[in-house]
């Protein structure tokens, strides 16, 4: 069975397909945006040197962030956001179907095409439900947090340096929620109670969820790190291939790891 396989013939290809499009396709759009917002940057720093080596010439500072420039700076952010947002959230929505249908796969001795869909169908309300109040919260966290950072940084400027943690903070997150969607695909959990049953469920076992995120992780950054080379759209063609790779991966772990976790083995009933 390939890596990324399920029972019914064509879906797993087409999910593929459909992943690889929408990462391929985003990166395709943000790449130029990425060379607009960097020129736009090199033009605000040359002000914001020449003012801080100068502080008379504020006028021009301040002149700047009513000018056509700063407002194009803004608008390639926002746009550059915007693609982000869309492409995270059509990724987790068909890696959602996929950890679906993998679950059916490994529970079910007859699948079928409209039992993925039942299952994906039945929990979406409550998933993304509970996709929006988790990053409100996330989001509401990370404000507190560098708010908090910035005024210990007044005090303490090494405090700065802790920013540089916030990728194992999520880590941490990762592993602490890492069941948060497979329970609403496999229970009928609300939203709020979903935040409770995923932290129960990764208790005691968080070092070894961390470990194999971990090595997710690192696999992905990798890939980012060394796929590079002069023509920009096949480079971004194998990253985003392999990055499909580690996503189907990672969702078929968090699916093993949650059987495990759930259910008895059959091996042992008499």
């Amino acid at each position: 069975m390939k890596f990324y396989d399920l029972k019914v013939q064509g879906v797993p290809q087409a999910l593929f397909v459909l992943l690889l499009a929408v990462l391929f396709g985003s990166g395709i759009l943000i790449n130029p945006l990425i060379g607009e917002l960097n020129i736009n940057y090199q033009q605000f720093l040359a002000i914001y040197n020449d003012f801080s080596s100068t502080p008379e010439n504020i006028d021009a500072f301040m002149t700047f962030f009513l000018s056509e420039e700063y407002a194009q700076m803004v608008e390639t952010m926002l746009k550059i956001f915007g693609i982000i947002v869309i492409q995270y959230a059509l990724s987790m929505l068909l890696s959602f179907f996929y950890l679906g249908a993998y679950l059916v796969d490994l529970e079910a001795n007859e699948v079928s095409f409209s039992a993925y869909m039942r299952k994906f169908l039945t929990a979406l309300p409550r998933f993304i439900g509970f996709q929006v109040l988790f990053f409100i919260g996330l989001g509401i966290l990370g404000v507190f947090f560098l708010f908090f950072i910035s005024l210990l940084a007044v005090i303490l400027p090494l405090m700065y340096f802790v920013i540089v943690l916030l990728p194992f903070a999520w880590l941490v997150i990762e592993a602490i929620f890492i069941f948060k969607e497979i329970t609403l695909l496999d229970t009928g959990v609300g939203i709020f109670k979903n935040f409770a049953l995923s932290w129960k469920l990764s208790a005691g076992n968080r070092f070894m969820i961390g470990r194999n995120i971990f090595f997710i992780v690192l696999l992905s950054m990798f890939v980012r790190m060394f796929v590079v080379g002069s023509n920009v759209l096949l480079s971004l063609f194998i990253t985003s291939f392999i990055e499909v790779i580690v996503l189907l991966i990672k969702q078929r772990l968090i699916a093993l790891m949650y059987i495990s976790r759930t259910r008895v083995a059959r091996d042992n009933k008499v």
